[in-house]
């Protein structure tokens, strides 16, 4: 599982997850619509002295999602890990919401996530198995948010059981890695905390958690929502 191919890597835990699987031994392609906003990505990768390509393309766009993953398997070959990175969307109280606040705010993330690992599966069963992770950093605390990011938490975990259920005859496995249910406001819990991975406690033990999902010794986890506590630090 020598290649990775990641969305939501522009910045913060996303970025710092597509570090971490390259320190892991992993070439990593970076799939984006904004090639500039992932530059500081694409150099801490190559820093550690593994291959990165970034990918122009909309990750909700089935012919997009394709033809990046034709250039990944051209440039780095077969992509063993999809990790998708799925952040919160605040489009404030639902009573002020639109049609298409919504639409973007949940509909979108999962979208995402269902296209890319549409795309990825025959591939995968080719090579004999493969990791689908979704670090979905979601929670939304006391924020307008809380309620939409909540829906799509339990989304992506109904869609990644079905995943796991289905693709554990290939050794293909599936989990999503997400914030404590009791975690509060990431983003004010991530200023205050320091340390690692984006600032957060909590980042540390995401990372923590990408690296054991993606490794050897989880070929037999599937199917699983491996919550991680905002107070988790490195020992």
């Amino acid at each position: 599982m020598a290649v990775a191919m990641v969305t939501g890597a522009a910045q913060g835990i996303g970025a710092d997850a597509s570090v971490r699987l390259a320190e892991h031994g992993m070439d990593v392609a970076v799939l984006g619509a904004d090639e500039a906003a992932h530059a500081d990505t694409v150099r801490r990768i190559a820093e550690t002295g593994r291959r990165c390509v970034f990918v122009a393309a909309d990750v909700a766009d089935a012919g997009a999602v394709d033809l990046a993953l034709t250039r990944v398997r051209s440039e780095l070959g077969e992509p063993g890990v999809l990790l998708n990175c799925v952040g919160a969307v605040d489009r404030g109280p639902l009573r002020e919401l639109s049609d298409q606040d919504w639409t973007e705010a949940v509909g979108g993330p999962l979208r995402g996530v269902f296209v890319t690992s549409r795309a990825v599966v025959d591939p995968m069963i080719k090579n004999g198995g493969g990791r689908i992770l979704v670090l979905a950093d979601v929670a939304g605390g006391d924020r307008p948010s809380a309620a939409r990011n909540s829906v799509v938490e339990t989304g992506l975990a109904g869609f990644t059981r079905t995943l796991a259920m289905e693709l554990r005859p290939f050794g293909i496995t599936a989990n999503v890695i997400a914030p404590e249910a009791s975690a509060t406001d990431l983003t004010a819990a991530a200023a205050a905390a320091g340390g690692a991975g984006g600032g957060s406690a909590y980042a540390a033990g995401a990372l923590d958690a990408v690296r054991f999902l993606v490794g050897a010794e989880a070929s037999a986890v599937s199917g699983q929502i491996v919550h991680v506590a905002m107070t988790a630090r490195r020992p």
